[in-house]
């Protein structure tokens, strides 16, 4: 079983078909989705028929309620918390790309989680978001002791580079180092903002794989480095939610014992299938 540990959160997607006038209206295309790196993979993990565990807290409110039947509707088993209100981000897509409003609520103030959470679990995904800020990030640090202690494979997801305003690019750097995770994956933006060259992996990870959209994705295993092209893709719906898409195809093959490069295939099939549908999901369930 694969736990991710993490953020569930609403996201509202903004599609901008010009920007915004100060004290002006625009007309836009919106739509709520679930949002959180942790939730998505979960949710996507589960869509592949793999068993998955989501930990995590949202909000003590009918939003929270609809983002956890929306889990475990995939098949995702749940040990989430409520409690609060239920965080939002809100992405606004335009012609200059991407920006994003953040206000994680209630996922953050999660205090501790319960080792139980392990039970039967072979792997454990982290993401970023959730060693940033406490309490959250200190019963994290208590669960990944554990998970070190039961030997189950840890994968850390990159942080953002507001994430790291936060972290600071040597203390994620240097709990790679003491964590020694299974895998570490992040896009090329997240890697060049950590101060690594083009081909480095990161020290004390087994398997760094670093993305960079359709462009080849790089996989350091020890001193061997390669690049796996990415498949061409056409008539993309939605982007939101494709690095997720990638680590669940990822994490699901290497559940299945294939190695680095057959995992990072799977990651790019699954991916794009992320791409081919609205939202956060590869329409498997």
């Amino acid at each position: 079983m694969l736990v991710c540990v993490g953020d569930l959160v609403e996201e509202v997607l903004v599609y901008l078909r010009a920007d915004p006038v100060r004290g002006g209206d625009r007309t836009v295309r919106a739509a709520r989705v679930r949002g959180g790196a942790a939730a998505n993979v979960a949710a996507i993990h589960a869509e592949q028929g793999r068993p998955t565990r989501f930990v995590g807290q949202v909000g003590d409110d009918h939003v929270g309620q609809t983002l956890l039947a929306d889990l475990e509707r995939r098949g995702v088993d749940l040990a989430a918390t409520q409690a609060g209100g239920t965080g939002v981000i809100v992405t606004m897509i335009g012609s200059g790309g991407r920006s994003r409003l953040v206000d994680r609520g209630a996922a953050r103030r999660l205090s501790r989680l319960d080792g139980s959470c392990l039970d039967d679990v072979e792997q454990l995904f982290i993401a970023a978001t959730a060693v940033t800020d406490d309490p959250l990030a200190t019963a994290v640090d208590a669960l990944l002791g554990e998970a070190t202690d039961r030997r189950v494979a840890v994968t850390i997801g990159g942080p953002t580079t507001s994430e790291l305003e936060s972290l600071g690019a040597q203390p994620f750097l240097e709990l790679c180092r003491t964590l020694q995770p299974a895998h570490v994956v992040l896009n090329r933006d997240e890697h060049t903002a950590l101060g690594l060259r083009p081909r480095d992996g990161l020290d004390g990870a087994g398997v760094t794989v670093v993305t960079n959209g359709r462009k080849p994705t790089m996989v350091a295993e020890g001193s061997e480095v390669s690049s796996v092209e990415v498949p061409p893709l056409e008539d993309v719906v939605d982007r939101t939610g494709v690095g997720d898409g990638f680590t669940a195809g990822f994490l699901a093959s290497r559940s299945r014992d294939a190695d680095a490069i057959a995992a990072v295939h799977a990651g790019h099939r699954v991916a794009a299938r992320v791409l081919h549908n609205f939202g956060p999901t590869s329409g498997g369930s």
